[in-house]
């Protein structure tokens, strides 16, 4: 499933290379503009500066909130629209806002935790070795299960920000290698990123990534609704037929050989 994920993603995103591009940049206008923001703040208290950095996620998710129905509607196998995502910005940018006041807080939490803590540790405290090492777990978990929620608003339109926080941390204890895994494949997505200046693949290509991958992941538990006895019995839980799953959505996408990339009107 992981293999046929990888092959999908890459096509989506070659296939809609110069929409992530311009969306990108969209998003690269407004994080110069939160940058602007936060060096503002930094004339003033401290607690000017931490207000902006919360306030600049809320914005940011938004952005990304948006985008994310865009990228939905990618998944599916259809092409995207700059409508879409206008639409999307005006339905969807409360719970996105809300979302980014999330993780700025978060963010911020773990950074004055880590920095109180390593600093005890470097003065030899076995308490402060302790809680950094219990804020860095924190930190992963929180990381790898919210890599989630967007998607999960997108795929399950009936989800309420309470549901999709506590659907996140359900996906991610149910999917542990899986998520980390993504957590992984999209670390090499940031870092690719950098390269090319958040141009490509930047945060929505991240934000596909996400949402092919949780997408395909789905279709297990359309399928264990359908198996009962596969749900309790944990053991048979492992043995999920993902060629059949997702036999569809390879027929959808074809061969896509090498060519087709370079070549794409042969």
């Amino acid at each position: 499933m992981f293999k046929f994920f990888l092959k999908k993603n890459f096509c989506d995103g070659w296939d809609n290379l110069f929409f992530i591009l311009v969306s990108n940049l969209v998003t690269i206008a407004v994080l110069t503009g939160l940058g602007l923001l936060v060096q503002v703040a930094a004339q003033f208290a401290l607690i000017a500066v931490f207000a902006a950095l919360v306030l600049s996620g809320g914005v940011l998710m938004t952005v990304v909130f948006a985008w994310g129905a865009v990228a939905r509607k990618i998944a599916d196998f259809n092409a995207p629209s700059a409508a879409l995502f206008f639409r999307s910005l005006k339905e969807s940018w409360r719970t996105g806002f809300l979302f980014g006041l999330l993780l700025g807080a978060f963010v911020l939490f773990v950074t004055v935790a880590a920095r109180y803590y390593v600093l005890m540790a470097l003065r030899g405290n076995a308490v402060g070795v302790f809680f950094t090492l219990l804020v860095a777990v924190f930190a992963l978990v929180c990381v790898m299960a919210l890599q989630w929620f967007v998607p999960l608003y997108f795929l399950q339109e009936q989800n309420t920000f309470r549901k999709c926080l506590k659907k996140s941390f359900i996906i991610f204890f149910d999917n542990t290698l899986f998520s980390f895994a993504m957590l992984c494949y999209n670390a090499v997505l940031f870092v690719l990123s950098q390269v090319l200046f958040f141009l490509l693949p930047g945060v929505h290509g991240i934000t596909l990534a996400s949402m092919n991958a949780l997408r395909l992941r789905l279709y297990k538990y359309d399928w264990l609704e359908d198996h009962p006895d596969f749900l309790t019995d944990r053991d048979k839980r492992t043995d999920i037929p993902w060629a059949e799953l997702i036999a569809a959505d390879k027929e959808t996408l074809g061969e896509r050989k090498l060519t087709s990339f370079i070549f794409p009107w042969k």
